[in-house]
């Protein structure tokens, strides 16, 4: 991925699904610093100490899976109180701001 930034085809490069001594390894030995950090992140896991490393180093961190499992549910994989959207306080938010789940 280096060598497409030194080709100009790209301009910035990133990781996922790592934490943050397997990203402080990468730090170590790369040319081309990562620019993003994409990880599972919502409020069910919050992940805030690597969030503050990522921050201290200048990494942006993107997030997948925002709700949670739901996308779990349906497979049989996770319950329904494992999607955030069912969290009380997040149903109370978009109750609030006028939106509506899944």
């Amino acid at each position: 991925m280096e060598k497409l930034v030194d080709l100009g085809l790209t301009k910035a490069i990133g990781c996922s699904n790592i934490g943050a001594q397997q990203l402080r390894d990468v730090f170590s030995y790369c040319k081309v610093k990562p620019a993003v950090l994409q990880v599972e992140m919502h409020p069910h896991c919050v992940q805030a100490n690597l969030l503050k490393y990522c921050n201290n180093n200048d990494v942006r961190v993107t997030a997948y899976s925002s709700f949670g499992g739901g996308s779990w549910v349906e497979l049989g994989m996770a319950k329904e109180v494992d999607a955030c959207y069912n969290d009380p306080v997040i149903k109370g938010i978009a109750e609030a701001v006028g939106k509506t789940g899944p």
